[in-house]
């Protein structure tokens, strides 16, 4: 199954000549302008972009957040609450044939207490994140959404929990989860398929996405940049995906290879390449919420000034307890202290502020209360 497109997608939007190259700056401005750009021309846009076409889209996206969102970033306080994982993403150093990894799981207090120091902190959406771990049954998770809410009535829950059926993602959504994010990591079924073992299928990812939707979550999607075997035509699906599906969020970071997956010795994706797609998401959608992954903080010193300055609005302090934070590692070398921490906000703070942002506290509004 292959993700539905609009027409427009497909045939390349009317105002602009079929076979004539356009000027990629023209094709950025085309974006902003009609919020849609074929796939030929998503597809040029990323195989010849320059650097002043990249600045040109940084510059653009760049304003369209200022206007948007003013100079307050949104904090999405993570909790890690299992890095125990059935599945086997070949590209994930947490899937269930890494024995090095020291597995952990969360205990329902451990997860209320961490949010409690995101809440004390001004955080207004816990980021509640885990693997396939057969052990966060649906009634496990229902206990730990409604203790969250119970406590914390103006917090909003997202959740990120991988693939489940619409049955377990109901019954997420009546415990008083808000939001869920599912990146569909490629919109390419046989790019999909080479990331993935053969029982996962793009068709179920779809199914999954259109699932959280119906239920009624404020449902997120997103990729890697630079997996491997990824090319210009395989990332401008993503954006006619995105720009179909229209979420509200978009979850990109660079993929950093992991020593324990079969793709340790691919190089990791390029941060130049990240910011860009980036930015024409922001162009694209001004209103979707665009987080800056700790990926992009992984792969350079200053990558999260140069997602916010690229367009992103979001910034994700990690909560989970120090013990185990380390251990949540799906890609190698993962930052996981100072700046990225929450007892290192007062860091980040300040390296927003020297780029002329504060952090808010605010949030949408819960679904539940």
């Amino acid at each position: 199954m292959e993700p539905r497109v609009r027409r427009a997608h497909l045939a390349g939007l009317s105002d602009r000549v079929y076979g004539v190259r356009v000027a990629n700056t023209d094709l950025i401005d085309a974006l902003a302008a009609d919020g849609a750009l074929s796939i030929d021309e998503f597809e040029q846009l990323l195989a010849t972009y320059t650097a002043a076409d990249r600045d040109h889209a940084a510059s653009k996206a760049y304003r369209i957040a200022r206007q948007q969102f003013g100079t307050s970033l949104t904090a999405w306080g993570v909790v890690s609450v299992s890095n125990v994982c059935t599945k086997e993403c070949l590209y994930c150093g947490l899937r269930r044939s890494n024995e090095q990894v020291e597995r952990f799981r969360l205990s329902p207090e451990d997860v209320v207490t961490a949010w409690a120091e995101g809440h004390r902190l001004g955080f207004r959406t816990v980021y509640l994140e885990g693997g396939d771990d057969p052990e966060l049954t649906d009634e496990s998770m229902e206990h730990v959404i409604w203790l969250v809410k119970k406590q914390f009535g103006d917090s909003t829950v997202t959740l990120e929990f991988g693939e489940r059926t619409r049955g377990t993602y109901e019954r997420y959504f009546e415990a008083g989860g808000d939001a869920y994010v599912l990146r569909h990591e490629s919109a390419d079924a046989d790019h999909f398929a080479s990331l993935h073992p053969r029982r996962m299928t793009l068709a179920n990812r779809i199914r999954c996405l259109e699932d959280l939707k119906a239920v009624g979550f404020s449902t997120g999607c997103g990729m890697m940049i630079g997996s491997p075997f990824q090319t210009p035509a395989h990332l401008a699906r993503d954006l006619a995906f995105i720009a179909d599906f229209d979420p509200a969020s978009v979850s990109i970071g660079p993929f950093v290879p992991s020593a324990s997956t079969e793709f340790a010795d691919q190089p990791a994706g390029s941060i130049d390449k990240t910011l860009f797609v980036l930015s024409l998401v922001r162009i694209m959608m001004p209103t979707v919420d665009l987080p800056v992954l700790t990926s992009v903080a992984t792969v350079h010193p200053r990558g999260r000034e140069m997602a916010v300055m690229a367009g992103a609005n979001v910034v994700m302090p990690n909560l989970t307890p120090t013990v185990d934070r380390a251990k949540f590692a799906p890609y190698d070398h993962k930052i996981v202290s100072g700046a990225e921490a929450a007892e290192g906000f007062e860091i980040l703070s300040r390296r927003m502020a020297a780029i002329g942002y504060s952090i808010g506290p605010t949030a949408p509004e819960p679904r539940h209360r």
